[in-house]
């Protein structure tokens, strides 16, 4: 019985899994894969823009509790936005890899038993 979680590159993958694990977390679903090295790549990128956002966030929400959402400065209001947008880019890009890689890793296993 195949393991759920291999991690080795070998064997059939289930895009569902792969995608399932980019939706939880971008890059698991290329760990999943075996692409070690996209999946440390996705996951530096999500730290990075996450580090990034936290100081704009911060400042944002401090603003939403006193104040009305016209006092937040607009550099803070794009800030944010970006670094929103930038890390549902990455989480998307990182779902739609796992699962077109997942397919075609089980396309190669069987164009090999041919």
């Amino acid at each position: 019985m195949e393991c759920l979680w291999s991690m080795r590159g070998e064997g059939r993958k289930r895009p569902w899994l792969a995608v399932l694990l980019s939706l939880f977390f971008p890059g698991l679903g290329q760990l999943y894969n075996g692409q070690f090295a996209k999946a440390i790549s996705i996951f530096a990128l999500i730290i990075i823009v996450n580090i990034l956002s936290r100081e704009p966030l911060r400042v944002f929400l401090e603003f939403a509790d006193t104040q009305t959402l016209e006092d937040v400065p607009r550099s803070t209001l794009t800030l944010v936005a970006g670094y929103s947008l930038a890390t549902l880019f990455i989480a998307g890009i990182s779902i739609y890899d796992a699962n077109v890689t997942a397919k075609k890793i089980n396309l190669d296993i069987e164009e090999k038993q041919l």
